[in-house]
């Protein structure tokens, strides 16, 4: 549709908005007279439903007149918010409570922009879904028929999906009004009802944000008096306006640069929040090392962009605590826990990459280090690396209790790059700037350890022996103490523990929660992470192990005595757990209590 044509049936709207009945039917149907002041004999309605975020319809405009009004129905101009729902439909009801049958037609002028100035309109028949028609009971059957832009008066009953569909008309069969089809009136009995759905959409081009409004209305018309014509003026509103961007590194897109992807926010009542630190923002890397899914949130919408970097360069910080007494300047990079160069290769932070910006007291003074022999005392540590600044709390830890040994500068407190084969194996992921800095060896949060030596378990991270809950002693391997990681924690000396969780059911400790090491030398996964060097494994369960069709074992296809030698040809992982798949495709467990790695 050309513009010299949308401009075209703008004005005709108006123009037909007063005189519609009179031009379209009073002349072609031998010129019927309608005085307007005459009551109407049906009840008619407009509205729009609309899809929320929940997946329910609900009404979001409405207009109607009962047959008891007279004149004109008056436009209302009412808001349909785009980002809070979808799957627009316009729906339009007459019901004839007059007492007898009415001999009528019902037409329905789709919406429109109602500015001559604007060329696209903002709501359109959306040609992805069908109207519906619904046929009065116990009356004549009406005629669907159309008219499509820029031939507005011409009616066809031959429908297509053209999102230049301008009118809609429920009457009866077309007449030949000489050079135009119009649809004639057809009989509706007392007590029946029609109804039209009409989906719509949002017009692609539609600048509607510049204040186009959709006008929509009916023309339904009977022998008697011209129906008054009920009027829509949609207006189409935003919460948020979004758009893809670039930021130089992780540090600038998770700082400096995080709302960068909003064009622009719109309050409830349409006018625009320039305040764009109003929206939540959540950021999460992608398989492309460069690019992050970025998800602002703002009054219940959520829209994702893409964070484009250049950069791996990277900084990421941690509060620490130093010994009283002990020499700040040997210890000053402690709280950095990742420091990446711009290839994404880890570095150790010197004076020559990493500049102490800035060191303030609790007070807030500038100082020119951290005074350790302030025991208790808590100084704000600003680092700026390319460019970007973290700041840490530092605290001067209590002479004589728990002191922490200072962190030797040779051996900064940094993971070593890694590209793991899988994520999920990896919960540090060093090599992410969204990791959480522990040693690859880790343990996944969530899944099962075991200890290998006697251990104990202790109230917080800090093990002392007047704080251990329970002690696991030694045991035979099938017999080994078992517990789920629920989190990470490192003593005042840095050593990384383990929050877990007891999960040795039938013992006086099941069920409890607390500390224990995450030393190798003492505690290990509970299933194996690859094959063994001769793809044999032995079972070691007195039960036996079972084997299944499927790696989440279902599917029972047999069972292994303790003792059994099974050739293995791959290792699976399901969940947090893993399975081994024998040469014949069936699955059995890779628990170490169960099986062992090797013939035995």
């Amino acid at each position: 549709m050309n513009n010299k044509s949308l401009n075209m049936f703008s004005r005709m709207l108006k123009m037909m908005a007063v005189v519609a009945a009179f031009v379209v039917v009073g002349i072609l149907s031998g010129g019927e007279q309608h005085a307007s002041a005459r009551a109407n004999v049906l009840t008619t309605k407009i509205w729009i439903t609309g899809t929320d975020q929940n997946g329910n319809t609900q009404t979001i405009a409405q207009q109607n007149l009962n047959a008891a009004e007279t004149g004109n129905g008056n436009p209302a101009r009412q808001s349909i918010n785009v980002d809070k729902y979808s799957n627009f439909v316009e729906h339009y009801s007459a019901v004839n409570n007059s007492g007898s049958t009415v001999n009528m037609k019902a037409i329905l002028f789709l919406p429109r922009a109602t500015d001559d100035s604007k060329t696209t309109p903002t709501l359109i028949y959306d040609t992805t879904r069908d109207i519906k028609f619904v046929q009065p009971n116990g009356s004549p059957e009406l005629t669907p028929s159309y008219t499509y832009i820029p031939v507005t008066n011409n009616y066809t009953t031959t429908f297509t999906k053209s999102d230049g569909l301008a009118l809609v008309a429920f009457a009866g069969p077309l007449k030949n009004g000489g050079n135009v089809m119009y649809p004639d009136a057809q009989n509706l009995n007392s007590g029946a009802s029609l109804q039209i759905d009409i989906p719509l959409t949002i017009a692609p081009n539609g600048d509607w944000l510049s204040g186009d409004d959709a006008f929509t209305y009916d023309s339904t018309y009977t022998p008697s008096d011209l129906n008054p014509q009920i009027s829509l003026t949609l207006v189409p509103s935003r919460t948020m306006d979004v758009k893809d961007f670039e930021s130089a590194n992780f540090n600038t897109l998770n700082d400096a640069d995080k709302y960068n992807g909003i064009n622009h926010l719109y309050k409830s009542d349409g006018t625009e929040e320039t305040d764009h630190t109003k929206a939540t923002v959540k950021i999460e890397p992608t398989a492309d090392w460069n690019k992050y899914k970025v998800t602002y949130t703002y009054d219940g919408v959520s829209k994702t962009v893409t964070a484009t970097i250049s950069s791996k360069a990277a900084i990421a910080a941690k509060d620490f605590t130093v010994a009283y007494g002990s020499k700040w300047d040997s210890q000053k990079f402690g709280g950095i826990t990742t420091l990446t160069d711009p290839n994404g290769n880890a570095i150790k932070p010197s004076d020559s990459n990493v500049t102490i910006s800035s060191i303030k007291d609790a007070a807030g003074n500038t100082v020119t280090s951290v005074d350790t022999s302030k025991a208790g005392s808590v100084y704000t540590v600003t680092y700026t690396y390319n460019g970007v600044s973290k700041p840490v709390k530092v605290t001067v830890g209590k002479p004589g209790v728990n002191p922490v040994r200072p962190v030797n500068p040779t051996t900064p407190v940094t993971p070593t790059p890694v590209t793991p084969t899988n994520p999920n194996w990896n919960p540090s992921k060093p090599g992410d700037l969204n990791g959480t800095g522990l040693p690859n060896y880790a343990a996944v949060k969530g899944s099962a350890v075991y200890s290998t030596k006697g251990i104990y378990m202790y109230k917080n991270a800090n093990f002392k022996k007047s704080q251990r809950m329970a002690y696991y002693p030694k045991v035979k391997r099938v017999n080994r103490h078992m517990f789920v990681v629920l989190g990470y924690d490192r003593s005042n000396g840095g050593a990384l523990r383990y929050k877990v969780r007891d999960v040795n059911h039938g013992t006086k400790t099941a069920g409890k929660v607390g500390y224990i090491t995450a030393n190798r030398k003492y505690v290990v996964n509970v299933y194996y992470k690859g094959m063994p060097k001769n793809n044999k494994i032995t079972v070691i369960s007195k039960k036996g192990v079972h084997s299944y069709t499927n790696k989440n074992l279902t599917g029972r296809t047999g069972t292994y005595k303790k003792g059994t030698h099974l050739r293995v040809k791959n290792i699976v992982k399901h969940n947090l757990t893993t399975r081994y798949q024998l040469t014949n495709g069936d699955y059995v467990t890779a628990n170490k209590k169960l099986v062992i790695q090797g013939t035995y």
